[in-house]
């Protein structure tokens, strides 16, 4: 069975603060005399569900469309369900609580359970939970087999800590000009709440090949 993780695109989404809005503009439409329905859509590419490539924060980062497919493909998913309240951190004790079993995934499912605000869009995108600082630097030195790192808020970052720190957790997750030479993938505003009490078989969250860019809207699909 196959369970899919992304949010449907609309021009009222939430975004992250200070991000542009979506914006749809019919270009024919049947009903007004054109010769089919076409659409032109001006899309931010960190609006919605979504993937960043190390390009997003690293200037010799492999852009979106230079990633190997099989980095899109996960075998060993693991939820980390933790209730976080408004601009708490999920910690780097949070993640060794899981024992082996985060030693030996591919890609972490964070839950902070904020997926139930999203029709909140005030509350969703303010303040929100995040990835602390040590968590990232833990995923990154002592998590070998972890190819990505999934949320279920707008962002990894915290909205007030992230432009405090430079956007330290994006690039200490993203940028492996220090942190050894593997890629790293950060997948954001993911309704991982869909998996709680599921076992998860496999992920999937394929990319179009956008040459040369930061990142890339996905539909991300759970195989249960």
């Amino acid at each position: 069975m196959l369970i899919e993780l992304g949010y449907e695109f609309a021009e009222d989404m939430p975004v992250f603060p200070g991000s542009p809005k979506e914006e749809v503009h019919p270009h024919q439409r049947i009903s007004s005399g054109g010769e089919s329905n076409t659409t032109i859509l001006h899309h931010y590419l960190h609006n919605g569900t979504h993937v960043d490539a190390p390009y997003h924060f690293w200037d010799e980062g492999l852009s979106i469309d230079k990633i190997p497919i099989e980095d899109f493909v996960y075998q060993h998913p693991l939820l980390i369900e933790k209730r976080l309240q408004r601009g708490e951190l999920l910690g780097r004790a949070d993640l060794e609580s899981c024992g082996g079993s985060v030693k030996r995934c591919d890609i972490l499912l964070v839950c902070t359970g904020y997926w139930k605000l999203r029709g909140e869009a005030e509350k969703y995108c303010e303040d929100f939970p995040a990835l602390s600082e040590e968590a990232a630097r833990f995923i990154r030195l002592e998590l070998p087999r972890l190819k990505a790192v999934a949320i279920d808020t707008l962002s990894i970052e915290n909205p007030i800590q992230g432009p405090k720190t430079d956007f330290k957790v994006h690039k200490t997750l993203l940028s492996s000009e220090v942190y050894e030479t593997r890629t790293l993938l950060v997948y954001e505003d993911v309704n991982t709440g869909k998996l709680i009490g599921r076992k998860v078989k496999r992920i999937y969250a394929f990319p179009l090949r956008l040459r040369g860019l930061d990142a890339c809207p996905v539909n991300m699909v759970a195989e249960i």
